[in-house]
C-alpha cells in the first residue's frame, strides 16, 4: 500500500454506533488479535490485557457502566482494553502506570485500524465508570480499563468527519 492509499484508508474510517446482528467468527477475532500482538509497546512488554465479551447479559450490564450508551449491548462483540502496569513496574517503576495506559491505547488503535481493513466497524468508548467495568468483568486488582471497542458490521451511514485541521494540531517551538 502506498502513502496515498494509506491516507485514503484513514480518511474512510469512521466511528459506528449501529451494528448488524451478524456475529464475528473466531478466525476474524484471531486476525484482530494478531494485529494487536504486532502493536508497539513499552520495552516490548505488552503491558495490557484484553477482555472479550459476547454474552448479552454482560453487555447489558456494561451499558450502565458506559453512561447508558446502548449500542454497547447491540454490538456482537466487545473488546475491553486494560492497562496492566504490573507487567513493567520492575523495569520502569512509577512510569509503568503511564506506559501501560499508552500500551493499551496503542493496542486498541491497532485493533480499530485492523477492523476497518477487515470491513468491520467500531467506535472508541472512553466514557465509562472504571470501577463498574472492573467489577462487572471481574478484572484483577491493579488493572485499569482504558477503552471499550464495540465491534460489528456497520448498520448506519457514517457522518462526515470534521477535524481541527492538520495545521492546527502542530505547534512549532524554536
Amino acid at each position: 500500500m502506498d502513502e496515498k492509499s494509506f491516507l485514503e484508508f484513514l480518511r474512510k474510517r469512521r466511528s459506528i454506533r449501529l451494528f448488524k446482528e451478524n456475529t464475528i467468527d473466531e478466525s476474524q477475532i484471531n486476525e484482530i488479535l494478531e494485529a494487536i500482538n504486532l502493536a508497539p509497546s513499552s520495552g516490548g512488554l505488552q503491558t495490557f490485557e484484553i477482555y472479550q465479551i459476547e454474552n448479552k447479559e454482560t453487555k447489558e450490564k456494561l451499558v450502565s457502566a458506559a453512561k447508558d450508551q446502548t449500542f454497547v449491548a447491540q454490538a456482537p462483540l466487545l473488546l475491553v482494553f486494560c492497562a496492566n502496569p504490573s507487567r513493567s513496574v520492575e523495569r520502569f517503576g512509577d512510569r509503568s502506570q503511564l506506559f501501560s495506559v499508552q500500551d493499551a491505547t496503542i493496542a486498541a488503535a491497532y485493533a480499530q485500524l485492523t477492523l476497518h481493513a477487515m470491513g468491520l466497524s467500531t467506535v472508541w468508548i472512553g466514557a465509562f465508570d472504571e470501577k463498574q467495568v472492573s467489577e462487572i468483568l471481574d478484572i484483577p486488582k491493579g488493572q485499569r480499563p482504558v477503552a471499550i471497542l464495540p465491534i460489528g458490521y456497520e448498520n448506519e451511514k457514517p457522518k462526515e468527519k470534521t477535524t481541527r485541521g492538520a495545521k492546527d494540531l502542530l505547534h512549532i517551538i524554536n
